[in-house]
């Protein structure tokens, strides 16, 4: 039985930064290793990280995306994308190899479902794709892969260069035949297109899908408007809302806080006549 998230216990737990990589021009990869503990993950859970800046301490939640989920238990991946004026972007992109987290986990009810489904719809945008890795990575090596009809991931990205994890998705997709796979580009396509990849955004076509909204189940991960748009299209063709579960991925885009502006006398007099007025008590607009 899988344990609620209010059931956990939140241990903070260590790590340190092993390895990085570019995997696109918005797109970084980490790896990072636990410093102690084991850290308890189900292929889809994301855990909240606490960053320290010259500001303070800060969080952001980040879901693991490793694809290896035998070598250890102890080792964690992240597929960041840069935000600009973000201070987890600066912290992240600009981290030495070494430098220490610390987390706590694991949250998130973004799991494979339980009975399986009959298909199994993947939706997700350039980085929300990351929670989905270590779920298809299960499902290739366990026997849970074959209770599964068929596993459709539709992914959206802007251009050929913004498509992360190609290669892998393509080798799954060559090597499984209960996985699917359909890639939707915004603003280009590839110089050679395949006959999966499709010029648009990710819910083009999906009302055409064939899809049984009492067999079948959704799983939806990325930008919230895409999030809210594929929802309301499932909605429309039956589905309910245990079988749509969905994970918005909100970019946190801060500046540095800057001085507050002293309030001119004349401003303090508008507050001032506006709190006296507001301490009448509202008006009646029935």
């Amino acid at each position: 039985m899988r344990a609620k998230e209010e059931d956990i216990l939140e241990i903070v737990h260590k790590a340190r930064l092993i390895e990085q990589s570019i995997i696109s021009p918005s797109t970084r990869w980490f790896r990072f290793e636990s410093a102690g503990a084991a850290l308890p993950f189900e292929p889809g859970q994301f855990y909240r990280l606490t960053l320290s800046d010259s500001e303070g301490e800060f969080e952001r939640s980040y879901s693991f995306s490793q694809t290896d989920l035998v070598s250890s238990d102890r080792f964690f991946e992240l597929i960041v994308s840069e935000v600009e004026g973000g201070r987890a972007t600066e912290w992240l992109f600009n981290a030495e190899l070494g430098a220490e987290v610390s987390l706590k986990g694991p949250y998130g009810r973004l799991l494979l479902p339980d009975p399986p489904a009959k298909k199994l719809l993947l939706v997700a945008t350039s980085v929300g794709l990351a929670p989905f890795l270590p779920m298809l990575a299960q499902l290739r090596a366990g026997p849970s892969a074959v209770e599964h009809t068929m596993v459709h991931l539709r992914l959206g990205v802007r251009s050929p260069d913004e498509f992360i994890y190609q290669a892998y998705l393509q080798e799954l997709k060559s090597a499984c035949n209960w996985f699917d796979l359909s890639v939707y580009f915004s603003r280009q396509l590839p110089v050679k297109p395949q006959h999966w990849h499709h010029s648009g955004y990710v819910t083009k076509g999906l009302d055409q899908e064939p899809l049984d909204p009492i067999m079948d189940r959704a799983l939806l991960c990325g930008n919230p408007m895409m999030v809210d748009d594929v929802y309301k299209i499932l909605r429309s063709r039956g589905f309910g809302p245990r079988s749509v579960v969905r994970e918005k991925y909100v970019f946190a885009s801060e500046t540095r806080a800057s001085k507050v502006q002293s309030t001119s006398s004349a401003d303090q007099a508008l507050l001032k006549d506006k709190i006296a007025r507001y301490a009448k008590g509202p008006k009646d607009n029935t």
